[in-house]
């Protein structure tokens, strides 16, 4: 096979992989690259409806992700009681994820905490659960649902809702051994403790 082959066959799994993605942003992105290689194809062997449709779903992603980014959510975060059925209907929902990110959680813990739903354009988005002591709050679980994750919901949470400031919270604490999730606190603007490595810290202005 020449490179003009390879050239299409890449194309086709860049398009195949996006529609794996759980989260729009990232499907429309991969999915524009993918046209944007599939109309470039197009236009390489002379296949013009190729050419020409795949540059209208690049137009079109590029459309609808501009509407993504400048629309403005309206966040709200909802407590709940820990033996709330919605609350254990999305848990469960979400198990095996939410296990890949925090092994360490269980319903178990659930009792004594501090529980909430976070909510995107009255859509359920997430799930916080806390307990709060003295002027600090340590972190059990900050799940964001796949559809939600492009970081908007984190910044809601920690930087714009008053959510902690409200309750008096000085510093957040959260233990994670889990890499992804480091990096997902990181973002946030939490710091890796010097004497524990599961340990990071987000003090509040």
């Amino acid at each position: 096979m020449d490179w003009i082959e390879w050239f299409g066959y890449l194309a086709s799994v860049v398009v195949a992989i996006s529609l794996t993605m759980s989260s729009i942003v990232k499907l429309r992105w991969l999915n524009m690259v993918g046209a944007a290689l599939f109309s470039t194809y197009g236009f390489i062997i002379g296949a013009m409806p190729v050419a020409l449709l795949n540059l209208f779903i690049v137009f079109a992603n590029v459309y609808y992700l501009q509407g993504i980014y400048r629309s403005k959510d309206q966040f709200k975060l909802v407590a709940v009681e820990a033996s709330s059925p919605l609350l254990g209907f999305w848990i469960e929902h979400y198990q095996s994820d939410i296990e890949k990110y925090f092994p360490q959680f269980s319903t178990d813990s659930l009792l004594g905490q501090g529980c909430y739903i976070l909510m995107r354009n009255s859509e359920p988005a997430g799930i916080l659960v806390g307990k709060q002591q003295l002027h600090e709050f340590e972190i059990k679980l900050d799940y964001v649902f796949p559809a939600y994750r492009d970081f908007k919901t984190g910044d809601y949470l920690y930087h714009s809702s008053g959510f902690f400031e409200a309750l008096g919270v000085k510093q957040l604490v959260s233990y994670t051994a889990v890499a992804s999730h480091q990096q997902y606190l990181v973002k946030m603007g939490f710091k890796a403790s010097a004497d524990n490595a599961a340990l990071y810290q987000y003090k509040l202005s």
